[in-house]
């Protein structure tokens, strides 16, 4: 077991597992009252010039807004995309709400990109986060999983790259 991690994982933990939504209050407000946790503030993704976001191999500008809620030992995130293209976006008019993707988090996105991609899933979307505090990537593992993969990386948690 612990060869297969040492290909992937980081840590033996998921991050976040996040469900987009076309009503993000709606969707959160629900979701607080049945677990009884305060409604989360509000974010947003990086604005454009900051995320310098790719999606589908192309610069992209792509935004949503997020509601998360933190437990012990997981994030539950509710995102609701905005109108452009974008890989919450096309998920959201494809499937619906639902859960859109399980987030692991990496030292090493570079690295962990072209074990997936060697792997047969393509990048779809990929960004720095608001604030500039890291990077994220999700890839195309619908067929296998249901849900995409996101890879998080924190500046902090960066391994020095070669």
């Amino acid at each position: 077991m612990k060869a297969k991690m040492d290909k992937f994982l980081d840590t033996d933990a998921v991050a976040q597992i996040c469900f987009v939504t076309n009503d993000l209050d709606k969707s959160a407000q629900w979701f607080a009252d049945l677990v009884g946790k305060e409604m989360p503030p509000l974010a947003k993704a990086a604005e454009p010039e900051v995320a310098k976001a790719t999606y589908n191999g192309h610069p992209a500008k792509v935004g949503c807004t997020i509601r998360m809620f933190k437990f012990g030992n997981i994030d539950l995130e509710f995102l609701q995309p905005g109108p452009e293209p974008s890989a919450w976006r096309d998920w959201l008019d494809r499937h619906g709400p639902g859960c859109h993707h399980i987030a692991f988090r990496t030292r090493n996105l570079t690295k962990k990109n072209a074990y997936l991609e060697s792997k047969g899933h393509k990048l779809i979307q990929r960004g720095e986060t608001d604030g500039a505090m890291g990077r994220y990537a999700y890839y195309d593992t619908e067929a296998e999983l249901g849900a995409m993969i996101e890879l998080l990386e924190r500046n902090s948690e960066m391994e020095p790259q070669p």
